[in-house]
């Protein structure tokens, strides 16, 4: 486009000042560089929107595989066996539970935070726990 208006002042120029002689060097040069740079600019604009449409169509499909996991998600939460009540005190039960091991790991981050805190708090509590440790005889030469 700039190219196009360098010679269009070109034009008028020649037709003001009544010249017909050939292009001076310099002006010739200098519409040869414009002319290349108008053909980089083209052939980038092309690459760009080939670029934008592949980054469209990967849009698409992630959105899609991410609402089909939403919608899976959603089902097996409302599923029943996902339901289970327990009793948290009694440590056979406890021990009877069936793990559901292919629940839907669709958490957010205050619940993953949450998580974490619980797990630390955890820590801090078996860190004050006592551990027996057994003596060992061979030790005791008094």
């Amino acid at each position: 486009m700039y190219y196009k208006t360098e010679v269009l002042k070109f034009k008028n120029k020649v037709l003001r000042n009544g010249l017909t002689a050939a292009v001076p060097v310099k002006m010739h040069s200098r519409l040869q560089e414009l002319k290349k740079e108008e053909e980089t600019l083209l052939k980038i604009k092309v690459m760009l929107q080939d670029q934008l449409n592949r980054l469209k169509f990967e849009e698409g499909a992630l959105k899609s595989i991410i609402s089909a996991q939403t919608d899976e998600g959603a089902s097996q939460r409302s599923s029943p066996e996902t339901e289970v009540h327990i009793n948290l005190d009694d440590e056979s039960e406890i021990n009877r539970t069936k793990l559901l091991l292919n629940a839907a790991v669709d958490f957010d981050m205050e619940e993953e935070d949450d998580d974490e805190d619980e797990d630390e708090e955890d820590d801090e509590e078996d860190d004050n726990e006592l551990e027996f440790v057994p003596e060992d005889d061979e030790e005791d030469d008094y």
